[in-house]
């Protein structure tokens, strides 16, 4: 078992696939493949020391625990600050149960998008895909709370198994386990404790229980088109079928940057994904090809090529051994070559679901990226009343320039945004969400991880030094 470095500087290095963020110094970086080696290397950080960034002291050496280190645009692999030892949970791998009839899968953090697809091909369950690449991590996105193409990732979560900074291995949520519920059923009796450590530092995932969903009879896209000066009417009835269940909360919208993904030049995109059965599916798409040919509609059906076979196979779960649309998306062969081929950020604000709102973050962005080439901007429908966009900001790897420009491009986003106090869902860790103010949450951080054994992360900023 290999243990942090501590008695010598750490070497200014990067974990695989580090992106091109600032590189951070590391203090190691660990490769277990079993739980019982998780264990070793928490218990093994907690008892390591280096010393401390003001001189008065020592610390312990924080890890910073990662999937499969594919967060893309956001950092990859990389920690906040510096010092930490990369815990990279990707040998844990294995998918340890799944079962059709109640509808889950128990996985770890090593088994990717395209691992649990396929092994559900011929059953009636499907993976609520992401549009990511098939290498990424189930549980990594499920703890990012990213965004699937059907449903948010956590509400695919039921459970989870956890290292605390102590060592220990404990479950919260529903878990299949003798004598226990038969329902999957995430939230239990009394306090549900899973979300305490989504989108947090304060212990290692080892495992989930992944809900999966039924596998539709019928999938039909949907590909709707319209120029970008009816952007505001547009969304506003995409709204209105929201709210009024014509269309379920799957819609996705492309800018015209973005659009030319899938053929569509100068206008908008949007895929309305309709699902169930083939009678209702046919009916709902008659409804809205009606008022898609109404007067004053801003709409127009594009042709069938915007919604190909490959957006149709990845709404209906199955896996694409090519990563096509991803490829198509980035340019970049996705498994290992991303962060090397292509230089990538990205922004991920939440929007209110309105066309005016919509329309003036379509204006921030242009006006951030006045200076450099204009970035694709998908949004994708969360519900009736939110909309979150990601703005994908790509550049050239080898240029140092460019390279500064989008980062200050990143930067202007940041800080537009937040002046309409439309955050990120998603931080980057170039910008960590600052240390939370809330009294209940330092009390749970510090009664999980007193002595910060896990480095804070984009969700908290890094600790702070140790007081002499």
């Amino acid at each position: 078992m290999t243990t942090p470095r501590t008695d010598a500087p750490a070497a200014s290095a990067s974990p695989p696939e580090a992106g091109r963020f600032r590189p951070r110094r590391l203090a190691g970086l660990l490769r277990p493949r079993t739980v019982e080696e998780v264990v070793g290397h928490v218990r093994a950080a907690a008892r390591a020391t280096r010393p401390s960034s003001d001189g008065g002291g020592s610390a312990p050496v924080p890890l910073h625990p990662v999937s499969t280190g594919r967060n893309w645009g956001l950092g990859s692999a990389l920690p906040v600050g510096d010092g930490a030892a990369v815990l990279d949970l990707s040998g844990l791998d294995r998918i340890r149960e799944i079962d059709t009839l109640r509808g889950y899968a128990v996985v770890e953090p090593g088994v990717t998008q395209d691992l649990l697809a396929q092994r559900l091909t011929g059953t009636d369950r499907v993976l609520n895909l992401t549009g990511a690449s098939r290498h990424t991590s189930v549980i990594g996105n499920l703890l990012e709370r990213g965004v699937g193409l059907h449903r948010t990732r956590a509400e695919d979560l039921a459970g989870l198994e956890l290292v605390l900074a102590d060592g220990q291995c404990v479950r919260t949520g529903w878990w299949p386990v003798p004598d226990g519920p038969a329902v999957v059923h995430p939230h239990g009796s009394g306090p549900s404790l899973n979300h305490l450590f989504t989108q947090a530092s304060w212990a290692a995932v080892t495992a989930a229980v992944v809900r999966l969903r039924p596998r539709p009879r019928t999938v039909a896209v949907l590909p709707l088109t319209f120029p970008a000066d009816r952007l505001t009417p547009a969304v506003d009835v995409l709204r209105e079928w929201t709210a009024g269940h014509l269309v379920p909360a799957t819609t996705k919208i492309y800018d015209p940057v973005a659009a030319r993904t899938y053929g569509v030049r100068d206008r908008y995109l949007a895929h309305v994904c309709l699902t169930g059965d083939p009678e209702v599916t046919d009916a709902l798409a008659r409804v809205v090809g009606d008022r898609v040919r109404a007067p004053g509609s801003p709409f127009e059906h594009a042709p069938p090529e915007a919604a190909d076979a490959d957006v149709h196979a990845a709404y209906a779960g199955w896996p694409d051994p090519a990563d096509t649309l991803f490829r198509r998306k980035t340019g970049g062969c996705c498994a290992r070559c991303l962060d090397r081929e292509r230089g990538l950020l990205m922004f991920l604000p939440l929007v209110p679901f309105r066309g005016t709102a919509v329309a003036e973050a379509a204006g921030l962005v242009r006006g951030a990226t006045a200076d450099a080439a204009a970035p694709g901007i998908t949004m994708n429908v969360l519900d009736a009343d939110t909309v979150d966009h990601v703005v994908t900001i790509g550049f050239a790897p080898g240029d140092p320039v460019a390279a500064r420009r989008a980062h200050r491009t990143l930067d202007g986003l940041h800080t537009a945004f937040a002046a309409r106090g439309w955050l990120p869902y998603r931080p980057d860790v170039d910008h960590p969400l600052p240390a939370p103010h809330s009294v209940l949450h330092r009390r749970l951080r510090d009664a999980l991880d007193p002595h910060g054994v896990f480095a804070r992360g984009r969700f908290e900023g890094p600790r702070p030094p140790a007081a002499p």
